[in-house]
């Protein structure tokens, strides 16, 4: 038997890069206070991706070292993470950097 059409892998590219990752931050009050009190950034992001992508993500966007990242679905069906920077890196100039304050 002839084979018609040679199986052959094929690198899948990835679904998201960087920028379809992280969407927006977020910039309600308990944003702001999270910032100020636990050096930590609130973005929203896209609901496929994990917690090892979004750390990557925003470690290539803003050249951050991260400790850890936390993520919640919002009611409306969003992702939220929280990206609790490291101890030597500030929110607050991120923040500024990024636009948000």
């Amino acid at each position: 038997m002839k084979i018609l059409c040679p199986r052959k892998s094929v690198n899948k590219q990835p679904l998201l890069d960087q920028f379809s990752i992280i969407k927006h931050p977020l910039t309600t009050e308990s944003a702001m206070k999270k910032i100020e009190d636990n050096n930590t950034l609130v973005f929203i992001v896209d609901i496929l991706a994990n917690k090892p992508q979004i750390k990557a993500a925003v470690k290539k966007m803003y050249d951050v070292e991260i400790q850890k990242v936390n993520t919640l679905i919002r009611p409306d069906g969003a992702k939220k993470a929280y990206v609790k920077l490291a101890s030597d890196c500030d929110a607050l100039d991120i923040a500024n950097k990024i636009g948000i304050i």
